[in-house]
């Protein structure tokens, strides 16, 4: 005889479920502040990343087949359709490498949601039957929506073993991310929000090797923010999409993303709801002080402890005297930053994902930034003596929670001295970087791209975005010319 209970919903309807009952009401004070500077980060990102030459690269190309539209382009006058919005607005906040990232399953979270959210929000004040104009408070609820989405999927597969594996980690923990921030955006039932994430599932990608050359590697996020959005608005118009998309053993998500897993169980679904309003992602996304990819950062900052430390061993006429640059880093970032360049120049992208090049970077100039990574500054021989002396191993000391993006290393002269040094954590891990220095990052990398007067509405409408009256307003503050950070 059979049971009679109705069986537990399983981890995508209560994931669904979840999303569509959250209010903003639920969602401490602290989270919803610390959202409003994530959002003004995803902005300054944008903004800066808009006119590099990559980015304009890829605006030509799209300009020259998709049909205009009304949905604002950070940077640009032009207005294109959702989906191309998405795309390219998520190729700008990612063209830098200066974009926020998660520091235990690896996303750039802005660069998938904010996209999404700006077409979902225009696209819904657009639609001729019912137009709904989208306010702040609402646009602030779904960024935390996606903010906490993400990392959960992240984490359901093992986190940076994905990057150890050749994914891309954050366009594919990014897709359910973005389905999930513009679902909630649009208003969606939980039955219609669990379609939109089985959409976007379906169409989760990201290979690591788009890392060494070419310029894809730049919109891989943005792919994410254009599948969750489509997945959205799919859903929203009646499509319906896979269900428990999560948990399905054949074909789901999990299942086919941890194939190759070393561990035990190779995924594990209940991560998907753990902790759901009770413990908040939203305020362990990291902010990158360093224009490269954020597993270096412990290595630069160690890098740059030893150079204060050691002055006249670090001395820039000097640096020809260091015989090995030894690098310890976390199995996933390893993987990921830890191998020999094959050819020179790097490409911006190359410099930007290759650990030796980034040490060498900081060892010439003491920063990272993005200047350094101009294609005038890509071949420089005094940055290539020092590349060739830097290799890269893995350390086991990393490979523990909150603890990969940390460095040990050990820099040997030619004199048969030698000097060790470590960093379990780079800033902004504990303590994390704080609002002020947040608003200070938007104003240093806006301050010569956009004109003081605008530079200051953005903030200020993303400092008061709760009481924005229609999300429009401030999207059509981002579209219009910025400058060429790099001219």
């Amino acid at each position: 005889m059979g049971s009679s209970e109705t069986p537990a919903p399983g981890v995508t309807e209560q994931l669904s479920q979840w999303i569509h009952q959250t209010t903003l009401e639920h969602v401490p004070d602290s989270i919803q502040e610390r959202a409003k500077h994530l959002i003004l980060d995803g902005i300054a990102c944008g903004l800066v990343g808009a006119r590099v030459p990559w980015s304009e690269e890829a605006f030509n190309a799209l300009n020259q087949f998709e049909p205009r539209g009304e949905h604002a382009i950070i940077g640009y006058e032009e207005r294109f359709g959702p989906v191309t919005a998405a795309l390219l607005n998520g190729t700008f906040i990612q063209a830098c490498e200066l974009d926020d990232y998660h520091g235990v399953a690896p996303l750039h979270t802005n660069s998938v949601v904010l996209p999404a959210l700006f077409a979902a929000a225009q696209a819904c004040k657009s639609q001729p039957k019912d137009p709904q104009i989208i306010n702040g408070a609402n646009l602030i609820l779904a960024h935390i929506i996606g903010c906490e989405t993400g990392p959960r999927a992240g984490l359901a597969l093992n986190g940076g073993e994905m990057l150890s594996k050749g994914w891309h980690s954050g366009p594919v923990f990014g897709a359910p991310a973005a389905a999930a921030a513009s679902a909630k955006l649009c208003g969606l039932s939980a039955v219609q929000i669990e379609d939109a994430i089985g959409i976007a599932c379906t169409q989760a990608c990201g290979l690591m090797a788009a890392q060494y050359e070419g310029m894809v590697k730049r919109m891989q996020h943005a792919f994410a923010a254009r599948n969750g959005l489509l997945g959205t608005l799919l859903a929203k118009g009646g499509y319906q999409g896979i269900r428990k998309v999560f948990e399905r053993p054949y074909g789901g998500y999990l299942a086919m993303f941890s194939l190759g897993s070393k561990h035990d169980p190779p995924y594990n679904p209940l991560e998907i709801v753990k902790d759901l309003g009770s413990f908040w992602h939203t305020e362990i996304i990291r902010i990158k002080l360093h224009s490269c990819v954020g597993g270096c950062h412990g290595m630069i900052e160690c890098l740059a402890r030893m150079q204060e430390a050691h002055r006249a061993r670090f001395a820039s006429q000097d640096l020809f005297k260091i015989k090995d640059v030894h690098v310890r880093l976390s199995e996933p970032i390893f993987h990921h930053d830890g191998w020999a360049p094959e050819v020179r120049p790097l490409t911006a992208t190359g410099g930007q994902m290759c650990a030796a090049y980034i040490a060498a970077v900081q060892l010439v100039d003491r920063q990272v930034l993005l200047e350094q990574f101009a294609s005038s500054q890509l071949d420089r021989d005094e940055v290539w003596d020092v590349v060739h002396k830097v290799r890269c191993s893995h350390s086991a000391e990393f490979d523990k929670p909150h603890m990969a993006c940390g460095a040990r290393i050990t820099v040997a002269f030619d004199d048969g001295t030698s000097i060790e040094d470590f960093i379990m954590q780079p800033k902004g891990y504990n303590p994390p970087v704080s609002n002020e220095e947040i608003r200070a990052k938007y104003r240093r990398l806006t301050n010569n791209i956009i004109n003081s007067e605008r530079q200051q509405k953005i903030e200020a409408m993303v400092m008061d975005l709760e009481n924005l009256r229609d999300v429009t307003d401030l999207t059509n503050l981002l579209s219009g010319a910025v400058a060429n950070p790099l001219a």
